[in-house]
Order: C-alpha cells, then structure tokens, then sequence
C-alpha cells in the first residue's frame, strides 16, 4: 500500500489544484522532496505524511483509498493496510474508507497492532474527527494531551476531534485493537 501513497498525494493536489512548490511551502519541505514521494522514489515519514494530509485537508488514510476493492464487502485478505514509516503500528482497514466516493461511509473502523515498548507516533496527533479506541488485547496506554489513561482488554476511550493523542505499549505483548472515527467528509 506505500506504493499508492505518491499517486494518491499526487491526485489530491491536483485536484486541490496545488503545485508542487505551494504544498512544499507548506509543510516547510522542497518541491523536490514531494515530486520524490509522488514518485515513490522515498517514503516520507509519519510526521511528515501528518503535515502532507493537513496541507491537502484530508484526513490521513485518504492516501490509501483503492478502487479496485468491492466498496461494501471487505475481505479479510483485502484490507488496506498501512504501516508507517518511523512508527510501530500497523492499520487494517475494516471498513470502505471514507474517501470512497462510491459508497462515502460515515465511518471508518481500523484494527490495529501496536508492537511492544513502542509508540504510535513522537508526536501528538490531532484530527478533526471524533474517535474510540476499543483494547481487544493487551495493555494500552494513551495520552490526551498530556493525561495518561491506561487500559486494559474489554476497555474504551472516546476522543473528541482536535484533541492530540498518542499511544504507548508498556508490555512485552503485541497490542490488538480497534479504533472507529467519525471523519468530517472532505
């Protein structure tokens, strides 16, 4: 799926009708350093992926959306899955993706893994949009702002939209979870 990533930045900013050196500008890059990712030539890492998707005003995952895919059934074999560069948590789409324009869900639902004695990110993220963090399995620790909740299997957290998070694995396991969000659609 990284591979997609280029040529959906790609698309979006044309469509946006941005040049390269507009979005570079933005997020304090070189227009050489985007034409490099919208060619696959690098990956760009997860801090600057964040500033790339707020410079274009989608919501992160927009990259990965796949026509190819059946837009109401989605197949365990199927799912879009997205592992960042710099971060040791790995996306599994369950749901269509809200950029699909075919069918533009209202939610997205995401099983993640997250590996132990890492986090999600070094950065906060923020978002405009409401999410819950669901913990299938393992122990979870999650900073809104800089309060620290730690949850176990079987618990929930429920983020309102612009608030910056981050979660940590203190344990040895691997963490499996759950997040849905309600993306404001672009």
């Amino acid at each position: 799926m990284i591979n997609l990533l280029g040529k959906r930045i790609r698309e979006i900013r044309h469509k946006k009708g941005m040049t390269l050196n507009e979005l570079a500008s933005e997020i304090d890059v070189t227009a050489s350093y985007i034409s490099q990712v919208e060619r696959n030539i690098i990956e760009p890492s997860l801090s600057s992926l964040r500033k790339i998707a707020v410079a274009l005003g989608v919501p992160l995952f927009t990259f990965l959306q796949d026509d190819s895919v059946d837009p109401v059934v989605v197949r365990a074999s199927e799912r879009k899955k997205l592992a960042l560069p710099e971060s040791s948590i790995i996306y599994e789409f369950v749901t269509p993706m809200v950029s699909d324009t075919k069918i533009k869900p209202k939610m997205e639902i995401i099983f993640f893994t997250l590996e132990p004695k890492s986090w999600t990110s070094d950065e906060n993220i923020t978002h405009e949009a409401d999410e819950c963090i669901f913990v299938i399995e393992g122990q979870l620790e999650i900073f809104l702002e800089e309060k620290k909740y730690c949850l176990e299997s079987g618990d929930s957290v429920y983020i309102k939209e612009n608030i910056g998070h981050r979660f940590y694995n203190p344990t040895d396991e691997i963490i499996r979870g759950i997040t849905i969000i309600t993306p404001p659609i672009y």
